[in-house]
């Protein structure tokens, strides 16, 4: 008998640990639209996320703000103030009319 309450024991300390196991999976994993961070080089902070038919950009930690792609190649994305720059997995920002800011991370 107390054999068989041994045995339950280890598997409900086993199932506890593989739940435990299951809740530590990275933030993202799995996620078909992952969040990138990204560190300019004037100093802003980007939280970028490509959702396919747009890009959604969070800047220094803010709402983040949907930008729609511009151009046949999908590589910017752009909400008339605000345009995110992806050429040959090189990102850059650019705000307004101001020349665009390298970025790196991802």
């Amino acid at each position: 008998m107390s054999g068989h309450l041994s045995d339950l024991a280890i598997s409900a300390l086993m199932l506890a640990s593989l739940e435990v196991a299951a809740s530590d999976v990275s933030i993202g994993a799995g996620n078909p639209y992952p969040l990138s961070d990204y560190t300019c080089q004037d100093g802003t902070r980007l939280a970028v996320r490509l959702l396919g038919d747009r890009a959604s950009v969070s800047v220094n930690g803010a709402t983040a703000v949907d930008l729609s792609p511009t151009g046949p190649d999908g590589t910017t994305y752009s909400d008339g103030q605000h345009t995110l720059t992806i050429i040959q997995g090189h990102l850059s920002w650019g705000v307004g009319r101001a020349v665009p800011s390298a970025c790196t991370g991802g």
